[in-house]
Parts: structure tokens; C-alpha cells; sequence
């Protein structure tokens, strides 16, 4: 549904401000004070993303379920559009081990 596109966007941004802005919640500087404020509401970007990603998924299913093997075919559709980027972003955060580790060094992770 091409009208959700800008209030999915908003949700993405709303999420990106939160994660980009949370260094520093004590700045001293009334604006700076005032973003931080702002930021810390909008983890609300997280629910919207997942209430309208439901709407979506809910409306595909329910267009398609007249037709033969929907779920089947739903759920192929899903598989080959979520693993790819899944596989590669694995690859490439456990092929560097300075990534996953907080001294840079291979071995045990910090998590």
C-alpha cells in the first residue's frame, strides 16, 4: 500500500534519530536537552513499524486467500526476500572478529 510508504519512512527515521542521538542525555545546552527528549520518545518509530508491517502482512494474506497454496506461496515470498540480506549481514559480522569483540582480538565475545 503505496500511503503507508511515508509513515513506514517516518517510523524508520524516528528509529535511526533514537539509536544516532543517545550519547549524551546531560548537556547543558537547552536544545541539546531538548532533542534528547524528543529522542527518547521515539522508540514509539519501533511500534509503528511493527503495528503497519502487520497491517500489511494481515491485507497480503487476506487478498490472496482464495487462491491455491497462498500460505505456502506467502511464505516463499517472505523466505526469499528476508534471506539473502539476512545471510550476508551473518557473514560479514562473524567473518571479522573485530566486530564482535570488544578488544579487537578473535576469541570470546562480549555479549
Amino acid at each position: 500500500m503505496p500511503a503507508l510508504d511515508g509513515i513506514r519512512g517516518l517510523a524508520i527515521l524516528l528509529v535511526l534519530f533514537f539509536h544516532i542521538f543517545s550519547s549524551n542525555p546531560e548537556t547543558g545546552s537547552k536544545l541539546l536537552d531538548l532533542l534528547n527528549q524528543f529522542r527518547e520518545s521515539c522508540y514509539l518509530g519501533v511500534n509503528l513499524f511493527f503495528v503497519l508491517s502487520g497491517f500489511l502482512i494481515t491485507g497480503i494474506l487476506l487478498d490472496t486467500r482464495t487462491r491455491p497454496h497462498f500460505f505456502k506461496t506467502f511464505y516463499a515470498r517472505r523466505a526469499l526476500r528476508i534471506f539473502p540480506s539476512t545471510t550476508a549481514s551473518c557473514l560479514c559480522y562473524f567473518s571479522s572478529p573485530d566486530l564482535y569483540t570488544s578488544s579487537g582480538q578473535a576469541g570470546r565475545s562480549t555479549f
